[in-house]
């Protein structure tokens, strides 16, 4: 084997013991949104009394609203400790602001004038704000810290904590903004107090300006995030799409996208003491990709892709590996043999990626719930036989435009069809089901029938349980029509269980784009996701060519299905994502096929299953995500994967081997073995991860380098 064409570059730095970390409980606000999307025990405000909202949350202290409702009469409101607010489906509200000293406060489905955070005195912490669309985060001068945002869409972020204040340990998971600009800035101190912040999935969707503007933080990471194209009216203050100074670390994680408008802009401008850039996909336009300030000491990438580099400070070290997937060492781009790496280099290496790592030793472990069945083991017992629901709940959904159904066993005999906006909203998934008569059926359909051109769509499913049908949704060329694009859908806190086919069916429409499922399970289906383009399709932007993009999977279990995610896509998939989410028992886990920058966040992976855990033909990524594995002799992996301070329990007899010896293009980084095993891979990367060498048993083409010790 030629050792220049393949080289297995396993720089195993084997990671310096540490004391495990205490791993924080979550929060009391997320441990409520875990329930339900909008709890039916909550005190309810009709629209009717919007002007009383501020009232009546203070003296019940829990409100929900109407879905899609309109609660503006006031020109503000406040929420405050121990407070939550439920909406859906986008309800609106005024201003709301959050004053100093907030703790335990949840706002969720909402879309609020703005959000602003006031007030120096007292830290706002511990605070959950979920689903909120169409608004703005304001938070200068404030002391935020270790809150959770999930799914911000089209919501821009400003904060200015330079004269006072700090942002510390917050998390955003799932933050899109369209058309804003700045869509985030955020400006610290000089004594960089801010720090600890994570984006996990993050889309800049063509700013009219700037994308994003950081400066002054200690640290700042991003996991998972895509650009298509900024400053789209020339009104920008940076070139660059992603803008950070004055800051001491900066880790992005599975970046995706271009400058597919103007292609001429710069992804990164980056004045940033140190950097590390893993497992990117981003198109290269005609001026380079990657601007490097004064300030930049140390620059690591690992498998990421070539989109230029200038760079102002001569001294500055870049160390590339796997560029462009091509199997080499570069350090300032001057190719170094495995074996001729200086200390300083490895050391660099290896402090930069603990130091990303160590982010991760904090977060809070998903915690699942047991799958919801309202129904019991005996469901299927004469339901030839049982009443039918099927006309009165689409008399609802045709009337109200969303039905909503209480505690019960419902009955159907045909699907029942949503157009644009319509939905169902049960009392619980463990306390309202709807249960096909037959396993022939779908349940939910799509009825828009765009067959004519593009056009956007959503609909509505929130705290039930499907069961028992042929799909659970689908949306299909038949019902949707080619042309329906679905975008900012709700879809929160449904189990859909026993389908004979899919879960979800994807089928011949134009796409799933930009959406945010949570708290939902696939339990015991032939398929959880399945995604079947035009078999005509063969390029270009056509009706029916079916691509997912930007979804994002949050506390999502996927258990005991024949396959869990079925992703075979043409027109390539991009930025998909599996957030605090379980996968467990299932035959077949992933098929993910012509996919970009698709990644599993702080995920749960057990399987039994003699096929791989992954099939896929481009990068996937894995990050602080856990892995079983309990069937001998059955790699997890067989090419195309990113483990980024990954675990695995591979202490089961004959279960030392997690990845094939035909795999390429693996990389393990930060990762660690229960029973340190070395790995034979045809192509790939172990770098700060305790997979050792054993004589005995030779890895192919490797290098295990110790950052202490000599390479051997």
């Amino acid at each position: 084997m030629n050792h220049n064409q393949l080289i297995l570059l396993t720089l195993a730095l084997l990671a310096v013991a540490t004391n495990s970390p205490v791993t924080a409980a979550p929060l009391p606000c997320e441990v409520k949104l875990a329930k339900a999307a909008i709890p039916k025990n909550v005190y309810f405000l009709p629209e009717s009394k919007a002007a009383q909202l501020q009232t009546t949350l203070t003296n019940k202290v829990s409100v929900r609203l109407k879905p899609g409702g309109d609660y503006r009469k006031l020109l503000s409101i406040k929420l405050t400790s121990n407070q939550a607010l439920y909406g859906l489906a986008g309800t609106k509200l005024p201003l709301v602001i959050i004053p100093a000293g907030t703790s335990n406060a949840l706002l969720s489905g909402v879309s609020p004038v703005n959000i602003s955070f006031q007030g120096s005195t007292k830290p706002i912490k511990n605070n959950c704000f979920n689903r909120i669309s169409n608004s703005k985060i304001i938070a200068n001068n404030v002391l935020l810290e270790n809150n959770l945002f999930t799914d911000l869409s089209n919501v821009a972020i400003a904060s200015d904590t330079s004269q006072t204040g700090y942002l510390k340990n917050n998390r955003f998971i799932r933050t899109m903004v369209h058309a804003q600009y700045p869509s985030i800035n955020i400006a610290g101190n000089i004594n960089k107090q801010s720090q600890g912040n994570v984006f996990i999935w993050t889309n800049i969707l063509t700013p009219h300006g700037d994308g994003i503007i950081i400066n002054n933080q200690k640290n700042i990471r991003f996991i998972g995030i895509d650009a298509e194209s900024w400053n789209w009216n020339q009104v920008a203050l940076y070139p660059g799409m992603m803008n950070i100074a004055n800051t001491d670390f900066l880790s992005v994680f599975m970046a995706n996208g271009g400058d597919n408008y103007h292609k001429t802009g710069q992804y990164f401008n980056l004045d940033t003491s140190n950097i590390v850039l893993q497992g990117m996909a981003i198109s290269a336009t005609q001026n380079p990709g990657i601007i490097l300030g004064n300030a930049v000491e140390n620059m690591v990438t690992i498998a990421i892709r070539s989109i230029g580099l200038d760079q102002f400070n001569m001294s500055t070290q870049i160390i590339d590996i796997d560029k462009d997937y091509k199997k080499l060492i570069t350090i300032n781009a001057q190719t170094i043999e495995p074996e001729n790496i200086t200390d300083a280099a490895k050391n660099t290496l290896a402090d930069l990626l603990q130091i990303d790592k160590d982010n991760y030793n904090t977060w809070q472990k998903p915690v699942f719930s047991a799958i919801p069945d309202p129904a019991g083991e005996n469901w299927q017992t004469n339901i030839t036989s049982k009443p039918d629901s099927t006309d009165a709940i689409q008399a609802l959904i045709d009337n109200n435009g969303i039905a909503e159904l209480n505690a019960g066993i419902y009955y159907i005999s045909k699907p029942l069809l949503l157009n644009a906006g319509q939905g169902i909203i049960g009392a619980g998934a463990d306390k309202t089901v709807i249960i096909a008569k037959s396993p022939t059926i779908d349940l939910i359909a799509g009825a828009n029938h765009l067959d004519v051109k593009t056009t956007t769509t959503t609909f509505v499913l929130a705290d039930l349980t499907l069961q028992g049908g042929f799909n659970g949704i689908n949306h299909s060329a038949e019902g949707s029509g080619k042309g329906a694009d679905y975008v900012m859908t709700t879809l929160s806190h449904v189990t859909i269980r026993n389908m004979a086919n899919a879960g979800i069916l994807i089928d011949n429409i134009y796409a799933w784009d930009n959406n945010f499922i949570d708290h939902s399970n696939f339990y015991r289906c032939k398929t959880g996701i399945q995604q079947r383009p035009d078999p005509a399709y063969i390029g270009g932007d056509q009706l029916g060519m079916t691509f997912l993009d930007k979804n994002v999977f949050y506390q999502t279990q996927f258990i005991e299905n024949d396959i869990a995610i079925d992703m075979q896509a043409k027109r390539a998939n991009n930025l998909n994502a599996f957030i605090n989410s379980q996968f467990k028992n299932n035959q077949q886990n992933l098929i993910i096929k012509n996919s970009n920058s698709t990644f599993f966040a702080n995920s749960v992976f057990e399987t039994a299953s003699t096929q791989p855990l992954l099939v896929g033909n481009n990068l996937t990524g894995f990050v602080n995500s856990s892995f079983t594995n309990n069937q001998p002799d059955s790699p997890l992996f067989n090419g195309g994967v990113y483990c980024n301070a990954c675990s695995f329990n591979n202490s089961t007899a004959n279960t030392e081997v997690i990845v094939a010896p035909t795999s390429k293009n693996s990389y393990f980084v930060n990762s660690t073995l229960s029973n340190p095993t070395p790995q034979t891979m045809d192509t790939g990367v172990v770098v700060n991860s305790n997979f050792t060498n054993d004589a005995t048993t030779p890895v192919i083409n490797s290098l295990f380098i110790n950052k202490i010790a000599k390479p051997f």
